[in-house]
């Protein structure tokens, strides 16, 4: 893994700054406003995100789950006949 990180570490580096800087830039934009509650911001914003991965995952659920199963089912009936056909 690590040998596979120092060969592409070049390009790492080249994704990785870009996101630092825009992150590093997005505080400060505030500034000129006044007081400004990033605490509250970034709560809003993580809670905002919460709901809707929840959101996404309820609606996904029932669907995946079907799937799965239906999958099982075929696998362990194929081995039950295969049992019973011995």
């Amino acid at each position: 893994m690590t040998n596979k990180i120092q060969e592409n570490a070049r390009r790492i580096g080249l994704v990785a700054l870009p996101v630092a800087v825009s992150m590093a830039s997005a505080v400060p934009a505030y500034a000129a406003e006044g007081t400004v509650d990033i605490t509250g911001i970034m709560t809003t914003a993580f809670t905002s995100v919460q709901g809707d991965m929840l959101a996404t995952i309820a609606a996904a659920l029932p669907i995946a789950l079907v799937v799965v199963g239906a999958g099982m089912a075929v696998r362990f009936g194929i081995k039950f006949f295969r049992q019973i056909a011995k």
